[in-house]
């Protein structure tokens, strides 16, 4: 098997991550992405806040393509429209928040299951961005200030609050009929539930229980096949430490692997480098610290690559392919896991879109972004949030950019 130097990073926090994503002209086609070795699905863009999920569709996507060489096309649809039903069930706010995290998602598909893309909400199979998202999101929250669901007594109804979800998200009549069919008008059943089961016989949805997936138990393991379920459970967030150079070789050695590791990171778009040169494409300290404080969020990606430079100065290039069963290639690759490598930048599979004029890529990889090692070190300046808008001229604290990494058993 041939083995492209890769690292990936995968992130998550205990608390909710409202994601940063850039601003939302209308996308054009793309035809297809350049994937290197760690098996990966299409760059899709994120609409709303849910960058969390995106990142847990393309961990999950990956493990699948993995156990069985097939594209399943998640709907993050369909995830969001059960994260807005729970959040709203538990009356934690008169509006939606659109963050969360790792275990947020494990908790949303453990109880609801997944479904293909095409069979939740057709129209979000034609672009590479969901523009059902934005809208849904508009007119439950119009729901919640002004309509049906202005009363808390309302929120409590499940049978109305599915109602009023269902025409928020445009939902037809077969795709409701079938979430009727499964978890009922109130939602009484669910996959998670021992009184009360949900059966999702002669329909599309699946439960993480049935999903095939494939991960690694252990550095240098083959990948063995499991259920979705079991990798929920496996797999475990990592938190950045003072021990970097640990913390990037367990994740150098699950990339080597070829596992599917999500990261989650603090974003200021200010350090993301849009001009000609060698960091185009990149976050890094320079051009942040050329241009300031920016716009500034969490965010939530699955890592795909990384550059690296050896203790004699030879540097190995994210993207070129390193066979083992060569012998020179293999040296490389344990040279790399030695403490002495210095790794540069991890590049990641990105949820901003492949069709972006006005956004700079990771070279030749449409939907992918470098991070340097110095970004994500920092210390970077954090700024005040003011009605979702970050003051550049208000920044009294700083932060790691580089938050923790969710990695599968072993390492």
């Amino acid at each position: 098997m041939k083995l492209r130097l890769v690292s990936m990073l995968a992130l998550g926090t205990s608390l909710a991550l409202g994601c940063a994503a850039p601003n939302s002209e209308p996308p054009s086609s793309v035809t297809d992405d350049e994937i290197v070795n760690v098996p990966q699905t299409d760059v899709e863009r994120q609409a709303i806040g849910n960058c969390w999920l995106y990142a847990h569709a393309s961990w999950v996507e990956s493990m699948h393509k993995t156990a069985t060489g097939e594209d399943f096309d998640v709907s993050q649809s369909y995830w969001t429209y059960w994260h807005w039903f729970d959040q709203i069930v538990a009356g934690f706010s008169s509006q939606i928040s659109t963050g969360g995290n790792y275990s947020t998602a494990n908790g949303i598909v453990k109880r609801y299951g997944l479904v293909d893309e095409g069979a939740f909400i057709p129209a979000d199979t034609e672009n590479e961005m969901s523009f059902r998202q934005s809208s849904a999101l508009n007119a439950i929250n119009e729901s919640l200030k002004n309509g049906a669901l202005k009363e808390p007594a309302a929120r409590r109804d499940r049978a109305l609050l599915r109602r009023e979800l269902d025409r928020a998200w445009g939902l037809s009549g077969e795709v409701s009929g079938m979430l009727d069919r499964v978890f009922g008008e109130g939602v009484t059943r669910t996959f998670s539930s021992a009184a009360s089961p949900a059966d999702p016989a002669g329909t599309p949805i699946q439960r993480a229980g049935d999903f095939v997936v494939s991960y690694s138990a252990g550095p240098g393991q083959p990948a063995l096949q499991k259920r979705l379920t079991q990798a929920m459970n496996d797999w475990r967030q990592v938190y950045y430490s003072s021990d970097r150079r640990g913390f990037q070789l367990r994740v150098q050695k699950a990339l080597h692997d070829a596992q599917p590791v999500i990261i989650t990171w603090f974003v200021d778009f200010n350090a993301m480098e849009n001009r000609e040169g060698p960091l185009r494409g990149s976050f890094n300290m320079t051009t942040l610290g050329e241009f300031g404080p920016g716009r500034q969020g969490g965010h939530m990606t699955v890592l795909e690559d990384y550059q690296a430079k050896l203790s004699n100065g030879r540097v190995l290039e994210a993207g070129v392919t390193l066979d083992p069963s060569v012998p020179a290639d293999k040296a490389l690759l344990d040279a790399a896991l030695q403490p002495s490598t210095e790794v540069q930048f991890f590049r990641v599979k990105n949820s901003w879109g492949a069709a972006r004029p006005d956004r700079a890529f990771a070279p030749g990889m449409p939907g992918y972004h470098d991070l340097y090692m110095d970004y994500l070190n920092g210390p970077v300046k954090k700024c005040v949030e003011r009605d979702g808008s970050t003051d550049p001229t208000n920044c009294p604290s700083t932060t790691t950019p580089l938050q923790n990494v969710v990695l599968p058993p072993g390492y």
